[in-house]
């Protein structure tokens, strides 16, 4: 059972992971979709609001572009985040030393 310092503490430690972790990923998103696709698809912008975007997150602009919605490149771009944070934990863990 969790003493009420503990608890508290878990609770303002949860809040600001989601924040924070929401932040990073939106951050990786713009990165990885930049990165990857070599500008090729866009990440959703102020302009970009009238958009309907279907299930899977991908529209095209009336220029034709390809357009990603912001919540599909931060999902993403957060799974981007925890595989390199992984890499670089086995990395320091002495993983990939012969």
């Amino acid at each position: 059972m969790l003493t009420t310092p503990e608890f508290l503490l878990s609770i303002v430690g949860g809040v600001l992971l989601l924040f924070f972790g929401e932040a990073i990923g939106h951050i990786f998103g713009l990165m990885v979709f930049g990165a990857l696709t070599l500008g090729q698809i866009k990440v959703q912008g102020e302009n970009d609001k009238a958009l309907t975007f279907p299930w899977h997150g991908f529209t095209r602009d009336t220029k034709g572009h390809l357009v990603v919605q912001m919540e599909v490149a931060g999902g993403v771009g957060m799974l981007a985040a925890i595989i390199a944070w992984l890499f670089f934990l086995a990395w320091r863990a002495g993983a990939f030393d012969r």
